[in-house]
């Protein structure tokens, strides 16, 4: 993988609507891989996910059937994980 193939928690936060809270949830109980790396000044590090693994993530929490609308559209959520800035 290629340094643009990661996304810090802030980009992730551009991508997914949820709060900061809920996206710390997801990591800790192991729902969305990431990576940890060293952070000066940070005594946990840096989160870092990759590109595949937050696609991953979304294709898990797909319904295929439901009565209630969805919220989100997943496939667009998938074409900015895609598409989003390589910085």
């Amino acid at each position: 993988m290629k340094p643009g193939d990661y996304l810090t928690a802030a980009q992730v936060l551009q991508i997914l609507p949820v709060g900061k809270s809920t996206l710390y949830a997801l990591v800790e109980s192991g729902q969305l891989r990431h990576h940890r790396v060293a952070a000066v000044g940070s005594r946990r590090g840096r989160i870092l996910v990759a590109r595949a693994d937050l696609a991953a993530y979304l294709e898990s929490t797909r319904q295929t059937a439901t009565r209630t609308p969805v919220r989100l559209d997943v496939d667009d959520l998938l074409a900015k994980v895609r598409s989003a800035s390589k910085t």
